[in-house]
C-alpha cells in the first residue's frame, strides 16, 4: 500500500511539474524580427529572423543591403549579403527554483553559420574602378541573448572562422572581416536589437 501511495504521489508531482513548465512557456512568443543596430554604421543595414525549433534550438538568418549606411570613406559600394544558420543554446537564464527558464529564446549560444556577400567595391583600393568582390566565410559564433518582457531581443556576438574574398587582399565585407589568401582567418561581432512576433 505504501509503494501504491509513493508512486501515485511521484506520479502526481511529475504531472503538476510538467504542466506548470508547459504552461510557463505556452506565453513565449517564439519568433523575432531584428537589426544589426550598428550596421547602418558600416555601410550596410542588415535586418534578420529568428525562429524557435524545439528545446535548446532555433535558427536565424539575415539579409543586408550594401550602401544602405554611412562609409567610413569616400567610397561607393552596392551589394547585398546573407547569413544565416541555426543557434544551439547552452543554458537557459533560469528565474525560479524549479529551474524554469525565463524565455525559450533567451541565453548564450552558440551559432555556426555561412556568410556570403556580394557587393561592387569603387574606391581608392582599386584606383577609382569598379570591381566586382564576392566573399564567404564560414564562422562558430558565440553569443547572448536577452528577451524584456516577452516584447524585444538584445543580442551581442562575436564569431570566429575562415573567409574568401575575390579580392585576396583581405577587407572589411561588410558581414565580416577576413585576412589575405596568406591568413585566410574571419572575424565578425554584432548587437541585434528586435521585436518578438506570436
Amino acid at each position: 500500500m505504501k509503494i501504491l501511495i509513493t508512486a501515485t504521489l511521484l506520479f502526481v508531482s511529475f504531472f503538476s511539474f510538467s504542466q506548470k513548465i508547459d504552461t510557463s512557456y505556452s506565453k513565449n512568443k517564439k519568433r523575432a524580427i531584428k537589426m544589426e543596430f550598428f550596421s547602418p554604421l558600416t555601410g550596410n543595414t542588415t535586418f534578420g529572423y529568428e525562429s524557435y525549433i524545439k528545446d535548446w534550438l532555433s535558427w536565424e538568418a539575415k539579409i543586408g543591403i550594401i550602401g544602405l549606411g554611412v562609409s567610413a570613406h569616400d567610397a561607393n559600394y552596392k551589394g547585398f549579403l546573407f547569413k544565416g544558420g541555426p543557434k544551439f543554446k547552452l543554458n537557459p537564464d533560469f528565474i525560479t527554483s524549479d529551474l524554469r527558464g525565463s524565455h525559450l529564446l533567451s541565453g548564450k549560444y552558440i551559432r555556426p553559420e555561412i556568410i556570403f556577400a556580394q557587393y561592387q567595391a569603387e574606391d581608392e583600393f582599386f584606383d577609382s574602378s569598379s570591381k566586382s568582390i564576392t566573399s564567404v566565410a564560414l564562422m562558430i559564433t558565440y553569443g547572448r541573448q536577452y528577451v524584456l518582457a516577452n516584447i524585444m531581443t538584445l543580442d551581442y556576438h562575436i564569431g570566429l572562422g575562415y573567409g574568401y574574398d575575390s579580392s585576396e587582399d583581405g577587407r572589411y565585407n561588410f558581414g565580416h572581416s577576413n585576412g589575405n589568401s596568406d591568413f585566410p582567418i574571419a572575424i565578425s561581432a554584432g548587437f541585434t536589437i528586435g521585436v518578438l512576433l506570436k
